[in-house]
């Protein structure tokens, strides 16, 4: 579980994600930005983080960082950020990464970034007429 502070009267600063051990009833590590947290992902090997302009990648296991992806900050949708649940993502010698497929916004005004770990590939979409 990830928590992130918010609200009128938060538990948490903004600007650090909890990890919480359901299981063990305490938390297990955290990660501190420089900028508020906009959203967090989770699959069983990734924890991936949102900011207004970048994007983190990290190992759930040891929480070392793995990417930086920069965005197009408030103006390209606010480090909106969707990956792949299915720890096989796109099938291929995967590695560590086992296919993860990672979705945000690109530093152009109008492009979606895929990323594609498994592949070692990135792609930008076109996601409508200003792009």
């Amino acid at each position: 579980l990830a928590l992130v502070g918010g609200g009128t009267n938060p538990q948490y600063p903004p600007n650090k994600v909890l990890i919480w051990d359901d299981h063990l009833g305490k938390p297990i590590g955290e990660l501190i930005f420089r900028q508020r947290v906009l959203a967090v992902r989770l699959r069983r090997d990734r924890i991936c983080v949102a900011l207004s302009d970048q994007v983190y990648v990290y190992n759930f296991g040891n929480l070392s960082l793995l990417d930086t992806i920069a965005t197009g900050g408030a103006k390209n949708g606010l480090g909106l950020l969707c990956i792949s649940t299915d720890a096989g993502g796109i099938s291929s010698a995967a590695g560590e990464d086992g296919g993860m497929v990672l979705v945000c916004p690109s530093v152009t005004r109008g492009q979606v970034r895929v990323e594609l770990y498994g592949l070692r590939k990135t792609v930008l979409i076109d996601a409508h007429e200003s792009a």
